[in-house]
């Protein structure tokens, strides 16, 4: 299995309920990048781009900011008969004592992590994967 390594600095942001419309417009502004909106109970989490978010985000909207973070996505489609896979695949990154959280998606999963931390979590990554492929 491969793995993308989006290159861009991203942030994961928190806002408020009433940020539908500013949620959006980042979203639509931040195509051939990696972006994800989530809406739940609390408002929005948005997972954008540095200079995205600069260029059309609300920054005194933010409850929260996290970051900075990398982006890594599996590429090409997973088997939907691979249950949890991406949770089986960051136990070892987590365990370890790096932060590493899921997004999945319908054709591929995605995961983010601390700028700072990517080259090891990728070795950790990989070396799961591999395992993975051989095992498969």
């Amino acid at each position: 299995m491969k793995m993308k390594v989006w290159p861009e600095r991203y942030w994961l942001i928190d806002l408020p309920q009433d940020a539908t419309a500013g949620a959006l417009s980042v979203m639509d502004a931040a195509q051939g990048k990696y972006c994800a909106l989530i809406r739940d109970q609390t408002g929005y989490s948005i997972v954008v781009d540095d200079a995205t978010w600069l260029a059309k985000g609300a920054p005194n909207l933010e409850r929260q900011k996290f970051g900075p973070l990398k982006v890594v996505s599996t590429d090409g489609p997973l088997p939907f008969d691979v249950t949890g896979f991406i949770k089986a695949a960051l136990e070892p990154i987590n365990g370890r004592g790096f932060k590493a959280a899921p997004q999945c998606g319908a054709a591929a999963d995605h995961f983010f992590t601390s700028e700072a931390d990517i080259e090891k979590v990728v070795a950790l990554f990989e070396s799961f994967t591999q395992g993975f492929s051989r095992n498969s």
